[in-house]
């Protein structure tokens, strides 16, 4: 049997953006990203993500110190936190 098409909302989708870091001739894709990396990613500075994008995201604690960021969260929060433009 055929493998089942995404819902069309998700194929007009975007794909996930890539960190900076990733962007090197080579480099692998990173499926989590520091929270600086996460912050240069949407476009925002490291103050404004800790206060308004970080509390909205599921993050992942490896160890005590080091925290993580699914990029698929950055791209569910953005979606969640878009509007339309109204003049």
């Amino acid at each position: 049997t055929p493998a089942p098409h995404p819902p069309a909302d998700r194929a007009d989708r975007p794909p996930p953006p890539v960190p900076p870091s990733a962007r090197r001739a080579g480099a692998l894709a990173r499926v989590p990203v520091t929270p600086n990396e996460a912050a240069e990613m949407l476009g925002v500075s490291r103050d404004f993500f800790d206060e308004h994008v970080k509390p909205a995201l599921r993050i992942i604690r490896p160890g005590r110190k080091i925290i993580l960021i699914p990029v698929i969260e950055l791209s569910r929060w953005a979606e969640s936190s878009a509007a339309r433009w109204c003049d």
